[in-house]
């Protein structure tokens, strides 16, 4: 079955040089940079928290960047089990029963990997209903990714209707910024379809000289602080211990010494510094939650609508 899947998959990108870029990279550079970097990481689970804010694909030095140190009780750099969001749900979470812990996410990979680790599991990709940004855009798979995309403000909505429901539980958000595409603006609003750029992603786009890495970089951090705005909010709501993390970092053209080419994006399992180095921000407001274990439940997804997304949202 798998020989089958991986021959399928062959065939339709056969002719997409930069789907076997990453390819090449996940598969046959990750072992020697994981020798090189190591392998170990901080499985989050494991660690006292009642609230782990995930901001996808945000790496720390632009969370330090645009995020500071300044707002939280205490701050450092960990590095992540994972360099993709399906390898850190596989690390973190995948055959393991946390009965404590509730999970709000906007990441598709979340139920396909962990749909059986959780109390609870509150799937929001699945939940909404499409915005009609396709509205004004000349780019259809913008257009696509954009409606498939959770926005900051809807996940902290859901999260705290969930919160209220499990008032004795842990608190996983994962939202989907600032991970491509860039759809926030600094104050915390999302940007109006005409002002939206197809190009802002440091995969193929900034792969392919569409657009330069101070750019794309750029749009990044804008939406690294439209997330923030909304999680920050969030985590004053919420109450308890909050830590803001992230499941991995990004490339944006950084060198894969020793091998003679640049990297994009998050390709799995790849042990890169900006992929596995995550920001790990704690902050204490008011009263800590009494936390219950107790049973978990097993979630069901559709894989073919999880396919279906994961593609909408630019994966292979």
């Amino acid at each position: 079955m798998r020989l089958k899947s991986a021959l399928q998959e062959i065939v339709r990108n056969y002719n997409d040089m930069y789907w076997f870029r990453q390819r090449f990279q996940s598969k046959l550079a990750s072992p020697i940079l994981a020798r090189y970097y190591g392998t170990g990481g901080r499985r989050v689970s494991t660690v006292d928290w009642d609230n782990l804010l995930v901001y996808d694909a945000c790496r720390a030095d632009m969370f330090e960047a645009v995020v500071g140190t300044d707002e939280f009780d205490s701050y450092e750099r960990v590095n992540s089990l994972g360099t993709s969001s399906p390898d850190w749900y596989e690390e973190n979470f995948e055959d393991r029963a946390l009965g404590d812990t509730v999970c709000v996410t906007a990441n598709p990979w979340t139920a396909r990997i962990a749909g059986d680790s959780f109390h609870a599991l509150v799937d929001v990709w699945q939940e909404q209903q499409p915005s009609g940004s396709e509205s004004g855009l000349e780019d259809r798979d913008l257009s696509r990714s954009i409606d498939a995309t959770v926005t900051a403000s809807q996940l902290s909505s859901r999260a705290r209707e969930v919160a209220d429901r499990y008032p004795n539980k842990r608190m996983l958000v994962h939202y989907f910024q600032p991970h491509a595409p860039c759809i926030g603006s600094e104050n915390g609003d999302t940007k109006p379809p005409e002002a939206l750029n197809p190009d802002l992603h440091p995969g193929r786009s900034l792969q392919k000289g569409r657009v330069d890495r101070t750019t794309v970089w750029d749009a990044y951090c804008e939406n690294l602080s439209y997330v923030h705005t909304h999680g920050q909010q969030l985590a004053k709501e919420l109450g308890g211990r909050t830590v803001f993390t992230s499941d991995h970092g990004e490339l944006f053209g950084e060198w894969l010494c020793p091998f003679p080419m640049r990297g994009y994006a998050h390709p799995e399992r790849l042990r890169h510094p900006k992929l596995v180095e995550v920001p790990w921000a704690t902050v204490t407001i008011g009263d800590r939650r009494t936390i219950q274990e107790e049973t978990v439940e097993s979630y069901e997804v559709d894989r073919k609508a999880v396919e279906q997304r994961l593609q909408e949202l630019g994966y292979a």
